[in-house]
């Protein structure tokens, strides 16, 4: 599994508000040469738009990032059985067809489309979890659910979007929080948006091009939802369709993983550019990403994934 600078609050240390409505323009490399990365955000609560002072995104400004593209331990290994009962908030318990593979920083599924082909939108609804400090881990600990467009086997770029879980140190309350991000472009928190333990969210990211879209992050438990337009993202391959748990990057160091309640990924699918619902992606042909020791994950259906502590 690819680290990939990998994902959010990758040792950022300054915040900056932003409003609805305006563009915010960032000098990025995607490896051609500097672009303008911009985007806008609208936002509703209960489907009554949001003033756009009431919106605040903090932009997380980066340092040092770990070393993009670096592998983390990726092997292949046989599937293994669950001891729980299957069911919609139960783990598998049968042994699954899917490949499976170990991973330093991901846990859960990537399935891989086709660059004749690529994928367009990503969709899932997942329940933000409840996390506890997990002794023997490092400070900070923090885990991140989200669902995204490449990062594995494209690694030039990667666009995802979740809510993430954080313990500072280990006499910190745990931060619960929503996020969005283009690497290698900078992460940015929706601090306006509420996060808590149990409330449930749907994400959707709809590419226009390999350059520019749309990233939707909704708390349909509170009756908010967010949108972002993005333009002039790095290039994305639109190949790897993503429904993971992540040990989120620190500086250049790998955070802590604390104990986390199960993320169960549901009415999760990708569609692709050309063909209707027949070729759509789901979980099954996913590999199953396991973080050794820390975290599993396997699939139900093609619909329904889940990951858990171990």
């Amino acid at each position: 599994m690819k680290l990939f600078t990998t994902f959010l609050l990758s040792a950022f240390l300054a915040t900056q508000a932003l409003a609805q409505g305006n563009s915010e323009a960032a000098k990025i490399n995607n490896g051609t040469g500097t672009e303008e990365f911009t985007f806008t955000v609208e936002a509703t609560f209960r489907g009554k738009k949001i003033p756009k002072n009431e919106i605040r995104l903090n932009k997380m400004a980066r340092g040092k990032d770990a070393n993009p593209g670096k592998k983390l331990g990726l092997e292949k290994k046989k599937n293994s059985q669950s001891d729980n009962d299957a069911g919609s908030v139960k783990r598998p318990r049968r042994a699954t067809p899917n490949p499976a593979a170990s991973s330093g920083n991901w846990c859960g599924s990537v399935r891989r489309g086709m660059s004749t082909n690529q994928i367009k939108l990503i969709h899932a609804y997942f329940q933000h979890p409840t996390c506890t400090k997990r002794a023997g881990q490092t400070y900070p600990q923090a885990v991140a659910q989200w669902a995204g467009i490449d990062g594995d086997s494209w690694g030039g770029a990667l666009l995802q979007s979740g809510t993430v879980c954080k313990f500072d140190n280990s006499s910190a309350t745990v931060r619960n929080e929503a996020w969005w991000q283009w690497l290698p472009s900078g992460a940015y928190t929706i601090s306006s948006l509420p996060v808590a333990p149990g409330d449930w969210f749907e994400v959707t990211i709809n590419t226009t091009s390999n350059r520019a879209g749309k990233v939707t992050l909704a708390n349909i438990s509170k009756g908010y939802a967010y949108t972002i337009t993005i333009s002039n993202g790095a290039a994305l391959g639109r190949v790897d369709a993503d429904w993971v748990i992540e040990r989120p990057t620190y500086g250049s160091s790998l955070a802590g993983l604390p104990k986390f309640s199960d993320v169960w990924f549901q009415k999760a699918y990708a569609t692709r550019v050309k063909g209707g619902p027949a070729s759509n992606l789901g979980i099954l042909g996913s590999t199953q990403l396991q973080i050794p020791g820390l975290c599993a994950s396997a699939e139900y259906d093609n619909e329904n994934a889940v990951s858990w502590s171990l």
